[in-house]
C-alpha cells in the first residue's frame, strides 16, 4: 500500500506540476535559458543520487547488521535450550524448561508482532528475568553439571547481549534532519526536470512523471530497510519457532518411547 501511495504521488507531482508549469509559463523564456537549466538539472540530479545512495548504503548496512543480530541471537537461544534440555531430569530443571518457554512463546506472540510497530514487550521482559531468576536456582553436584550450567549461563548471557542489540536497534530510524533534505532534493530535482523545456508536452510530462515515480520507488526502499521488523522484507523469529518445533519432535519422540516400552 505505502508503495503504491508513494509511486502515485511520485507521479502525479511530477505530471502534473509540468502541466501547469507548461500552461502557466512562457514557453520562450524557458527555451532561452533551456541550456543553463540543463546543466543546472544535471548538477542537482547528480548531488541528489549521491545523497540517496549514502542513506541507502547506510540504511542497507544497518538492516544487514540488525539480522545478523537476530541470527546470533537465535543461535545462542538454540544452543540455551538444547543446554536446558540435556540438563539431568529434576524439579529445578523442569521448572526451568517451562520458563523458557513461556519467554520463548512471549518472543513470537508478543515482543516480535509488538516491534513490528516499533514499541517493546513489557511480558517478554518479564519472562526473560525469570529464566535469570530460575537458572540460579539450579544445584549442580557432578562436575558435568556444573560445566553444563556454566555453559548454560554463557548462552543465557550471549542471548541477553543480542536481544538488546536487537531492541536497541529497533529504536534508530532516519532522523528527520536527514529526511528534511531527501524530501528537499526530490522537490528541487522535479522542478527543474519541469523547467526544462521539450517541444513535445506529452513526452514532457511522461518523462517527469517516471523521474516522479523513480525518486518513489527509492524512497520506499529506504522506508522499508529503516523498519527491519515490518514490511515485506520484516525480521522473523525463525529460530525461536524452531525451538518449539524441537520441543515438539522431543515430545512425539518420548510418547512413542513410552507407548513401546508399555
Amino acid at each position: 500500500m505505502l508503495f503504491i501511495c508513494l509511486l502515485s504521488f511520485g507521479a502525479i507531482f511530477a505530471g502534473l506540476g509540468t502541466f501547469l508549469f507548461r500552461k502557466y509559463i512562457n514557453v520562450k523564456i524557458l527555451r532561452s535559458h533551456n541550456e543553463v537549466t540543463g546543466f543546472l538539472f544535471l548538477a542537482i540530479a547528480g548531488l541528489y543520487s549521491l545523497l540517496l545512495s549514502f542513506v541507502v548504503f547506510l540504511v542497507w548496512g544497518q538492516f544487514n547488521e540488525t539480522r545478523g543480530n537476530v541470527s546470533r541471537e537465535g543461535s545462542s537461544a538454540i544452543g540455551l535450550y538444547r543446554d536446558i534440555k540435556n540438563y539431568p531430569d529434576t524439579l529445578e530443571s523442569k521448572q526451568l524448561m517451562i520458563v523458557y518457554l513461556d519467554f520463548v512463546f512471549n518472543v513470537i506472540d508478543d515482543e516480535f508482532p509488538q516491534m513490528e510497530h516499533m514499541k517493546s514487550s513489557r511480558k517478554t521482559t518479564e519472562s526473560f528475568n525469570r529464566v535469570f531468576s530460575k537458572m540460579e536456582n539450579l544445584n549442580p553436584k557432578t562436575p558435568f553439571q556444573i560445566q553444563l550450567v556454566s555453559e548454560m549461563f554463557n548462552h543465557l548471557n550471549q542471548l541477553a547481549t543480542y536481544r538488546g542489540l536487537r531492541t536497541t536497534y529497533m529504536e534508530t530510524e532516519i532522523p528527520p534532519s536527514l529526511w528534511l533534505p531527501m524530501l528537499l532534493g526530490a522537490i528541487i530535482t522535479l522542478i527543474c526536470a519541469m523547467l526544462m523545456d521539450i517541444e513535445h508536452a506529452r513526452m514532457h510530462i511522461a518523462l517527469n512523471s517516471l523521474l516522479g515515480v523513480f525518486i518513489g520507488m527509492i524512497l520506499f526502499i529506504i522506508i522499508l530497510l529503516d523498519h527491519p521488523y515490518s514490511g515485506s522484507l520484516g525480521i522473523e523469529p525463525k529460530s525461536y519457532k524452531e525451538i518449539f518445533t524441537m520441543e515438539q519432535w522431543s515430545t512425539q519422540f518420548h510418547s512413542g518411547k513410552a507407548i513401546q516400552v508399555k
